[in-house]
């Protein structure tokens, strides 16, 4: 590890993202020996508030959220947490920011914004005027999604942070790929020959990506009704597992390699953007949703999206990706099925042919689950499905490190693997933006679904015309939902 001597900042300290994630990962580090004692943390927050009641703000939630909270390691962590009140919209502010830190003696520092794209360029002009950048150690910054609104936004924000910061020194969050299952797709398909070798459109009828959330949109209406289910989940997390499911085995899993193959898979994904035929793209909305706080009484936002697509490379010829979010949905949860083909397989009994599939299990549950047949016990020709699962969050020893915690630490380590680079924001924008330019008015083609549902009836028959169907992984052997 790195020195970990270094001012961790961040802009937006009174936000939840960071009293309910970045906090609380922060706090497991430091209680699991992660991050040493010569850590400094400043929030930063218009609030007129002192170091002391942040702290006891922060230990009432710790205290809901944490299971293995304990108050002596809090008052250790606590001695490490400052609160700096300042508008970080004013420029002249920013002075007495540098002062402050220049006060911690430290000349590694890492700056998190917590905030709103649309300020992510002022802040690091802010930082770099104001001498906040010249020290002797390093200096990072951390971006949250959405790393701009479009690609003409994202395109301006990079130009930007990254003439001040440099490539090197950037790191965009995607949370998602910091979650356990997702980290260990490469080593489910990388280490496992009886899949490496069968990973490929010869053995691969199709692969489902489906992330469901029950909630609505809360409290964040102003900002998820400019944005809608195809920016806030298909164009990060989604795309993103696709990219790790699709790539081709890279030279190395160095911080560039693995990159550079998870752009020729978004460069090479098409989506035939039609929504009036309903064919390849859903788009839904949630009854109720135009009585949400801060939306639009007329919105015509995309609370659930529903497509499929197709990676133009030898290896994924024909070989169609259904892609499914939403918001309000019957559950919250997080996979991946990857459907083998039936055709060309031969077996002794007489009855229809059932399809092994591989299941990653990314949230709630943990883990990995596989689908082969065998005969039914007392029975010449019926074939039965046989569940081969690994829970990893089952054990009740175990605990699956928060992804922030893991993100955390990659920053603090210097290790840019698990984010995503530009080139990768760029292609997945600008696959995006091609797929809204060829949409027709999406009032007409927007469908309802009640809260609590799976999501439009559209979706279900997008699969049906190829003959598919949508797999629960909770209900594999009932064959679909």
């Amino acid at each position: 590890m790195e020195n970990q001597k270094v001012i961790f900042t961040i802009f937006g300290g009174t936000g939840d993202l960071t009293y309910y994630k970045l906090i609380p990962a922060f706090y497991q580090l430091f209680l699991g020996g992660r991050i040493l004692d010569d850590m400094t943390i400043i929030v930063l927050g218009r609030k007129n508030k002192d170091s002391a009641s942040y702290r006891e703000e922060v230990k009432e939630v710790l205290m809901k959220k944490v299971s293995n909270y304990n108050e002596n390691v809090f008052v250790a962590f606590s001695s490490k947490l400052h609160y700096y009140e300042m508008n970080f919209e004013k420029a002249e502010e920013y002075e007495g920011l540098n002062t402050f830190i220049d006060s911690k003696d430290c000349h590694n520092r890492i700056f998190y914004y917590a905030t709103a794209p649309t300020f992510f360029p002022f802040i690091s002009e802010q930082l770099k005027d104001k001498k906040l950048l010249d020290v002797k150690g390093y200096a990072r910054a951390v971006f949250e999604k959405p790393f701009g609104y479009d690609l003409e936004s994202a395109e301006k924000i990079n130009a930007t942070v990254s003439k001040i910061f440099g490539e090197d020194h950037i790191f965009r969050i995607d949370h998602y790929l910091g979650k356990e299952m997702i980290q260990n797709i490469n080593t489910v398909r990388f280490s496992n020959q009886i899949f490496s070798a069968i990973w490929n459109k010869d053995s691969i009828d199709n692969i489902q990506i489906t992330v469901k959330e029950k909630d609505g949109v809360k409290d964040r209406g102003g900002y998820y009704d400019k944005a809608g289910a195809l920016r806030d989940m298909v164009q990060n997390h989604l795309i993103q597992i696709l990219a790790l499911v699709a790539m081709e085995p890279p030279k190395n899993f160095n911080n560039n390699s693995a990159k550079e193959e998870k752009v020729k898979v978004i460069q090479n994904l098409s989506i035939q953007s039609e929504l009036e035929s309903h064919t390849n793209l859903i788009f839904g909305q949630y009854e109720g949703y135009r009585d949400e706080v801060k939306v639009d009484p007329d919105s015509n936002t995309e609370t659930f999206v529903a497509m499929k697509c197709f990676v133009n490379s030898k290896r994924w010829e024909g070989v169609p990706f259904y892609l499914k979010t939403g918001k309000a949905l019957d559950e919250s949860i997080a996979k991946i099925v990857i459907e083998f083909k039936t055709d060309g397989s031969s077996t002794p009994t007489n009855t229809e042919k059932i399809p092994n599939l591989l299941v990653i299990k990314i949230q709630p549950e943990e883990g990995v689950y596989i689908r082969i047949n065998t005969k039914e016990p007392r029975s010449e020709s019926k074939l039965m499905s046989v569940n081969l699962s690994y829970c990893q969050s089952c054990d009740i020893f175990y605990k699956s490190p928060d992804a922030y915690e893991r993100l955390l630490l990659d920053i603090l380590n210097g290790d840019t693997a698990m984010f995503t680079g530009w080139e990768e924001v760029k292609s997945a924008w600008e696959l995006i933006s091609e797929v809204v330019k060829k949409c027709p008015d999406k009032s007409k083609y927007l469908d309802t679904y009640s809260k609590g549902s799976d999501g439009p009836i559209s979706s279900h028959d997008m699969l049906k015309r190829d003959g598919r169907h949508w797999w629960r992984v909770d209900d594999m052997n009932n064959n679909f939902e």
